[in-house]
């Protein structure tokens, strides 16, 4: 199987120890680096809020609360990412209707076909977005 994330930092956010360590495990095969996992959502602001990534996946449900004000601030920073959920239930909110989603249980081909549609949107560069981040301009 070819890269399907060389040279990718990908954020994982992932309430399930086992699951996100699967999912690094993948990651790390196929050439990326791992930033997290974050368990809970204050862990994975603290994350975005520091340290740069350029995808991210990000399961929806962690313990009590659900993970989109770290998929807001990713949105508005143009970084790609994907929703992971083990509800059928899960009702996602409208403004992430065209955003990736895994069904757990997903599996490996699963997991890498989104990574490569995560870091086939890969723009602008990471060096781009270190700027804009460190200057706060566009």
């Amino acid at each position: 199987m070819g890269a399907v994330a060389p040279a990718f930092t990908i954020l994982i956010v992932e309430d399930h120890v086992v699951i996100a360590a699967d999912i690094a495990d993948v990651i790390q095969r196929n050439g990326g680096q791992v930033l997290g996992p974050a368990s809970g959502l204050s862990e994975a602001l603290a994350l975005i809020k520091t340290t740069l990534c350029d995808a991210a996946l990000l399961d929806i449900n962690l313990r009590h609360e659900t993970v989109y004000p770290a998929a807001e601030i990713l949105q508005s920073r143009g970084i790609p990412f994907a929703f992971i959920t083990g509800s059928e239930d899960d009702e996602i909110d409208s403004r992430y209707a065209d955003v990736p989603l895994l069904r757990k249980p997903f599996g490996e081909t699963e997991l890498e076909n989104c990574l490569r549609k995560l870091t086939g949107a890969h723009v602008p560069s990471a060096d781009k977005r270190r700027v804009e981040a460190l200057t706060g301009g566009p």
